[in-house]
């Protein structure tokens, strides 16, 4: 008798990143994409938790308000260099709509996205807040380019 068992060289996607039903119906991800989620709330300051994300090219990153207050997450053409850039203009992502709800969502998808850094701005009732999205690079990542 001869037992077949199915390899995959994928890792097990992430619980964490895995896409919730409503970015399942809407966007149409599986399970096998990945969402990094970013909290928008107000106070004092605009403010993103976390701050700085690192994640895989063909990643999204999904921003949620958390209150009611108004937020907008824009990337600012001098701090975002070149090639990253015009990722983001020629995917119509430079900046989201104004979140005027708790709960509202704005989904970026880094698919085809160079490696490097977005910084953006938070803007919305208090002075302006500031993250960074980090695409890394697959190459660097290779385990056969650390030999």
């Amino acid at each position: 008798m001869a037992v077949l068992i199915a390899v995959s060289c994928e890792p097990p996607p992430d619980p964490e990143t895995q896409p919730d039903a409503t970015l399942h119906a809407e966007l149409g991800l599986t399970l096998r994409d990945r969402v990094y989620r970013v909290t928008l709330s107000g106070g004092p300051s605009e403010r993103a938790d976390p701050v700085a994300i690192s994640i895989e090219p063909g990643s999204h990153v999904e921003f949620v308000t958390s209150d009611w207050l108004i937020h907008e997450v824009i990337f600012e053409a001098d701090s975002v260099a070149g090639v990253r850039w015009a990722f983001l203009e020629r995917t119509d992502q430079a900046a989201s709509p104004p979140l005027i709800n708790r709960d509202s969502r704005y989904v970026l998808s880094f698919e085809g996205a160079p490696p490097g850094r977005y910084p953006y701005l938070i803007e919305g009732n208090g002075p302006a807040g500031r993250g960074v999205i980090i695409v890394t690079d697959p190459e660097l990542a290779s385990p056969s380019r650390n030999q």
